[in-house]
């Protein structure tokens, strides 16, 4: 049974992962509502350029009709309030959050009810001549196709568009009724007609835009999930799991960087081996052992900071292997190494943590050594590494300067 069941937990895990993933992209209506604002803010302008045609179109055929003084006016002052919509749109964009940015949406769709009654405003001078003037007739259809155009452009934001048809059917239904003994009730019922078809292509538009906005963000999300995923796996690939310091094959790539960037800059490489750690992990159990290796690499890293290779504590600072770091120094003389070699050296004396038994006392041995971008990186180690058993058959506990006299591993 209990197989039976692991098996069980298994087979569901991918799917469990999956909607695990599914939940972290899902977006929410606010974030949506959010970022359909600021592209419907950005593209505003652009979109109110269109109703230039319909303005020009109207203007020109107003000449030819007799209450043109009316129109005329009546276009000066939906322009005016167009570009009143543009200026508030460009307010709210600069506001970004906050009570004025809320504020500023208010005022917009006031402005968008009383463009939607001027556009219907147009039909008042013209109304009398439906029907024997062609140019009256041209007028109206121009009208008709610029609040459609309107509608559509404000339909992503829908209590503008709301505002904005609200604003055109309180002037256009009374003039249809006024006018019904000229119009007839075919207008009339065209007129009420325009309430559902605006309003469907509207809500349709609408939902499909914020289809868009969202299929937007979540690639955006899911982009940045890949890109942290990626630096994490970067991360964890070039580090020890245990110390969290570089790994073997990372700091040999550190190395041949700082040997080709260095030039004529001294390097230094020092090799630590913690004195006696077998016997640490035999007396005192693995688990002490591996707080010893934090420990010691916190240490390590700390105080080689200053020197390390990409600004960092632990830049120039890797595990070797083992008990065994190693430490390379840009900058550094081996007498340099070898100073601060010897602080590592006090530091790990003084070492201690809550969880280690009493009398635990860590040591390590320290081999310092040049290095330069000519020399190949295993042979520099290898010295640091002869000048490190130097330190051990001395007695253990001390720092030793690799010289020439010394056998190379």
């Amino acid at each position: 049974m209990e197989m039976l069941a692991a098996s069980r937990s298994i087979a569901q895990a991918p799917t469990q992962a999956h909607a695990g993933a599914a939940a972290a992209l899902r977006v929410s209506e606010t974030e949506v509502d959010a970022a359909s604002e600021q592209t419907f803010l950005q593209h505003i302008a652009l979109s109110n350029v269109t109703n230039a045609v319909p303005f020009t179109l109207i203007a020109i055929c107003s000449v030819y009709l007799p209450g043109w003084r009316i129109m005329a006016g009546l276009l000066v002052l939906n322009v005016a309030a167009m570009a009143a919509m543009y200026l508030v749109s460009r307010r709210i964009a600069a506001a970004q959050d906050g009570p004025h940015y809320r504020a500023g949406w208010r005022v917009y769709e006031g402005l968008a009810f009383l463009t939607g009654v001027l556009w219907s405003g147009l039909m008042l001078p013209i109304m009398p001549t439906l029907g024997h003037d062609i140019a009256s007739a041209f007028v109206c259809v121009v009208i008709i196709v610029a609040v459609a155009i309107t509608s559509m452009v404000l339909a992503p934001q829908w209590r503008s568009f709301v505002c904005f048809l609200s604003g055109v059917m309180l002037c256009l239904v009374p003039q249809t009724v006024a006018f019904i003994g000229v119009l007839g009730l075919i207008p009339l019922a065209a007129t009420l007609g325009l309430v559902p078809a605006l309003g469907g292509l509207a809500l349709a538009l609408r939902r499909q835009h914020r289809l868009m906005i969202r299929t937007q963000l979540e690639n955006r999300r899911l982009a940045d999930d890949l890109t942290h995923a990626l630096a994490a796996a970067e991360y964890l690939a070039s580090r020890d799991s245990l110390t969290g310091l570089y790994n073997r094959r990372a700091f040999e790539e550190l190395a041949r960087k700082a040997a080709a960037e260095a030039h004529a800059e001294p390097l230094c490489l020092i090799l630590v081996d913690l004195d006696h750690f077998k016997a640490i992990n035999d007396c005192h159990g693995h688990g002490i052992g591996d707080s010893v290796l934090q420990q010691a690499g916190q240490l390590i890293a700390g105080v080689a900071g200053p020197r390390d290779l990409v600004g960092r504590g632990d830049g120039a600072v890797a595990r070797w292997g083992g008990e065994e770091f190693i430490l390379l120094l840009r900058g550094c003389t081996p007498d340099g190494g070898a100073l601060l070699a010897e602080r590592l050296r006090v530091g790990l004396s003084a070492l201690g943590h809550a969880e280690w038994p009493e009398g635990l006392r860590v040591t390590g041995s320290f081999g310092v050594a040049a290095w330069h971008g000519r020399m190949p990186l295993h042979l520099g180690i290898s010295r640091a590494d002869a000048a490190m058993y130097e330190a051990k058959n001395a007695g253990r506990d001390r720092v030793c300067i690799h010289s020439e006299a010394m056998v190379e591993a």
